[in-house]
């Protein structure tokens, strides 16, 4: 009876460890990020490349000289929406001027009521970071544009201005957010 139990035994204490062992998969997001100053295929494997030195990019899809954009895979516990733009703008540029990547997105309703000094008030906040364009008020469109990254050494994981706090601050119900719909655009 002991020879039976006690590989039960080790097993029961074994099998659970061994488990809680296996790393986590790494969450994916998509963005589209549209891209200035893309003339040729030299340009697209700059900026690739530049991209592929961030830890868990893990896929660039459509990025070439005839579509604007590059439609990006990663994992935003590890990188930011900040640290994409400013891999692409720290690409080396093959025609002298900078790339420079953003993001497109609307806000439901934001022309409505007192929504639109609500919003404005959200984006006051990440100024530091962002500048936000009003494109098309009674739409609701916005252009998203990054400012210099700044580092913080001491700060683990992903650095600068992240999608997911915005989308947050106006997407959650009151008292925490706005309760307004936020939609990136996505070429995907």
């Amino acid at each position: 009876m002991k020879t039976i139990l006690l590989p039960l035994l080790l097993a029961a204490l074994v099998l659970p460890v061994r488990a809680a062992d296996k790393a986590k998969p790494a969450a994916k997001a998509t963005a589209t990020f549209y891209i200035t100053e893309v003339k040729c295929s030299s340009c697209a494997s700059s900026i690739d490349e530049s991209l592929r030195k961030l830890p868990s990019v893990t896929k660039i899809e459509d990025l070439s000289e005839n579509t604007g954009f590059a439609v990006i895979t990663f994992d935003p516990a590890v990188v930011s929406h900040h640290q994409l733009a400013q891999a692409v703008f720290a690409a080396a540029p093959v025609h002298g001027d900078p790339y420079v990547a953003t993001l497109k997105f609307t806000i439901a309703d934001y022309a409505k009521g007192d929504n639109a000094a609500k919003v404005d008030a959200v984006i006051a906040k990440h100024k530091s970071n962002v500048r936000i364009e009003l494109k098309n008020k009674a739409k609701g469109e916005f252009l998203l544009s990054f400012e210099p990254l700044r580092v913080d050494g001491a700060k683990k994981g992903p650095q600068g201005w992240t999608l997911e706090s915005f989308r947050s601050a106006i997407q959650e119900p009151a008292p925490n957010g706005l309760g307004l719909t936020l939609a990136v655009k996505s070429e995907n």
